[in-house]
């Protein structure tokens, strides 16, 4: 059976997930919501870079729901709850990347509000992405292999200095001086998603959480810094270590790291490995990597740039669980309700 599905935001990521949905052999692209006035009456192919399809985006939400979808594929940056509320009491599924995987540590309600609009409606909600998401999935399904676990972290490091965002940047308060007013705001609401992931991790493992921590770390540039999208004045921001740490029987038990930097040459510096890295002390001990790399062949490759192969890879988790979302009971599901989610009907044959 053939999902229909409607994309929501064609920014970085919602680009890959609306070019994913029009390629997949199991999905249909049947709408497509635009924030932006200037992407209104583009084509879907258009915005999310293939041949024409048709669809035209829009920013008329009743029309998009009154178009019977079977499932929202929802990419904002952060998300709109009165709009998922909509979305779902309409009775519309919603694979979501907006950050929260279970929305019960975003301050307001999020996850009531969610799940009681989702059970209202007849639909399911899935939070997922790459970070949070299913790099709190993988870390848990290699515990697998232990019979005793003390603890579990997960290290995500990259050079960003080739994304081209600097609305981020400047949310999370880089170009300035440490210490700078509002800096540590975006921090604290990022923290209520990565504690969801704690939360998903522990309640995986059988671990009752006393306490969840931030700590964040800053690195600042040695001379200014000129990057084609935004200047680095010397001893502002440009690089940042953020570690949320759930905590039980007195100490760290699960752990999750960002860093990132705008390339080297930084006070501090700290080491970058491009990637996941995953360390699971227990017996056995594990470590392991998680890297996105070019693909070795040349005709599968689309993404010039390491940061849209992490787009891609943020944006798949949600669109593959289309069809295992679609078939979940109502409510906020996480990977713990859900069957093992693939690249399903994705191999390429020639």
């Amino acid at each position: 059976m053939t999902l229909r599905v409607i994309q929501w935001a064609t920014g970085k990521v919602g680009q890959r997930a609306g070019r994913a949905i029009i390629e997949h052999p199991q999905l249909e692209l049947v709408g497509v919501h635009a924030f932006s006035p200037d992407k209104v009456g583009k084509d879907a192919g258009e915005l999310c870079g293939t041949e024409a399809t048709g669809v035209r985006a829009t920013d008329d939400v009743d029309q998009l729901l009154a178009l019977g979808a079977d499932c929202v594929s929802y990419n904002p940056l952060l998300p709109d709850p009165d709009e998922l509320v909509r979305i779902l009491e309409a009775g519309i599924n919603v694979v979501s990347t907006a950050g929260f995987i279970t929305g019960r540590n975003v301050m307001g309600g999020l996850y009531e509000r969610l799940d009681e609009a989702a059970r209202k409606g007849g639909a399911s909600i899935f939070g997922a992405g790459i970070n949070p998401g299913f790099m709190n999935l993988l870390p848990v399904m290699l515990t697998s292999v232990c019979d005793r676990v003390h603890s579990v972290s997960v290290t995500e490091s990259a050079d960003v200095s080739t994304y081209d965002s600097p609305a981020i940047w400047k949310m999370l308060g880089w170009g300035q001086p440490v210490g700078a007013e509002g800096q540590n705001l975006h921090v604290e609401s990022v923290s209520e998603f990565f504690q969801d992931g704690l939360d998903l991790m522990a309640e995986a493992l059988g671990l009752v959480l006393e306490e969840k921590r931030t700590v964040v770390e800053y690195s600042v540039t040695r001379q200014d810094l000129e990057l084609p999208f935004m200047t680095f004045p010397r001893g502002t921001v440009a690089g940042q270590r953020s570690t949320w740490q759930g905590i039980a029987g007195g100490r760290p038990v699960i752990s999750l790291r960002i860093v990132w930097q705008m390339g080297e040459g930084l006070d501090p510096g700290w080491p970058l490995g491009e990637g996941y890295a995953i360390e699971i002390e227990g017996e056995p001990a594990i470590k392991s990597t998680f890297e996105l790399r070019q693909p070795a062949r040349p005709e599968l490759s689309r993404e010039p740039h390491t940061m849209g192969l992490a787009w891609i890879a943020s944006a798949m988790p949600a669109v593959n669980a289309i069809p295992a979302v679609c078939r979940a009971a109502p409510g906020v599901r996480s990977y713990l309700d859900l069957p093992l989610v693939r690249a399903s009907g994705l191999v390429q044959l020639t």
